[in-house]
């Protein structure tokens, strides 16, 4: 089967998008007739469409009518989580990037992988080579295991089965049973290291955020070099550090820090 031309797939997606915005502006459900006059297309392409999009929870159908689907208020839902984490953040992650001068990193988790929200550098020549919008593995980062750590652990079998170990640098955790003994660890103290796991000579300090569900809601890190940030300054200073700021902006979310964390939790 001959694969569709660039220009055939974007008209598509515009198509789509023209349904998603009908279907949102029209604040009722509407019918197959009506989203067919509202976006100027024939019936039977909006069938179809309209199918695709049921498939994937992005539109929902009731009595022959359709409205936007569930996963689209779940999108939602995320970038404003999004929004909120990165505007409560600004101010700790400047006090804890001015407290240690490393690299601060806040990272939310989507798909299974480390999407990075906010970066907070120190001055000085010295830039780390990450970037606001760089995906990561979850597994071999520590804001990624941070989070992980924090997650139902069938979550977290799931998403290691659908994403992988893959090997990063020689430091890497690429077993199963191995990773999540390593994240009960994670879970305990409060913090993770990625201790040169996912770039060779770079270590990693990271803690995870809490929402006001007592679910994680993403995680912060510091990023130095191995030189700076040293094994034991890891474990005795920056840990200590980046999980109480974790806190504070979890508080700031809405986080109960008397009430237990809910679901969650590796064996």
């Amino acid at each position: 089967m001959s694969k569709p031309r660039t220009s055939d797939a974007v008209q598509s997606v515009e198509r789509v998008i023209a349904l998603l915005d009908a279907l949102g502006e029209a604040g009722r459900p509407l019918t197959v007739r009506e989203l067919s006059a509202a976006v100027r297309l024939p019936r039977p392409t909006v069938y179809r469409l309209l199918s695709t999009l049921q498939r994937h929870g992005l539109a929902a159908a009731a009595d022959g009518e359709f409205t936007v689907g569930s996963h689209v208020l779940w999108l939602a839902g995320r970038r404003l989580n999004q929004i909120e984490l990165r505007g409560a953040s600004r101010p700790l992650l400047r006090d804890l990037r001015d407290q240690t001068g490393e690299t601060v990193h806040l990272a939310v988790m989507e798909q299974g992988q480390v999407v990075y929200i906010e970066k907070v550098e120190p001055p000085g020549p010295l830039r780390m080579a990450s970037t606001v919008g760089a995906i990561m593995p979850a597994h071999c980062t520590s804001l990624g295991k941070a989070i992980l750590a924090f997650l139902p652990v069938e979550q977290v079998r799931g998403i290691l089965r659908t994403r992988g170990l893959a090997r990063r640098t020689a430091n890497t955790i690429t077993d199963p049973a191995t990773l999540l003994a390593h994240l009960a660890t994670v879970r305990a103290r409060g913090y993770a290291i990625d201790n040169g796991e996912n770039e060779e000579g770079i270590r990693c300090v990271g803690a995870p955020i809490m929402d006001h569900r007592g679910q994680v809601a993403g995680a912060i890190s510091l990023s130095g070099s191995n030189v700076s940030m040293t094994l034991e300054r890891a474990r005795r200073d920056l840990g200590p550090r980046v999980r109480e700021t974790a806190k504070r902006l979890s508080r700031a979310i809405g986080w109960d820090e008397h009430r237990p964390v809910r679901e969650g939790g590796v064996p």
